[in-house]
């Protein structure tokens, strides 16, 4: 039950991590590489989502 929790509070913090960098990237535009990749972490999110449904 540990490894569920935290899997999914890794995978939490990816999605407000990629949400972060498309709003800071919006703002800026000087930072726009961050709007550019900011479905980078999306796939960790991913991963983690589904391991953390798989774990028993």
């Amino acid at each position: 039950m540990k490894t569920r929790s935290i899997l999914f509070a890794i995978a939490a913090l990816a999605l407000i991590a990629s949400a972060g960098m498309f709003i800071v990237g919006s703002g800026s535009s000087h930072m726009s590489e961050l709007k550019d990749f900011f479905w980078t972490p999306l796939p960790l999110a991913l991963i983690l989502f589904i391991a953390g449904l798989k774990t028993k």
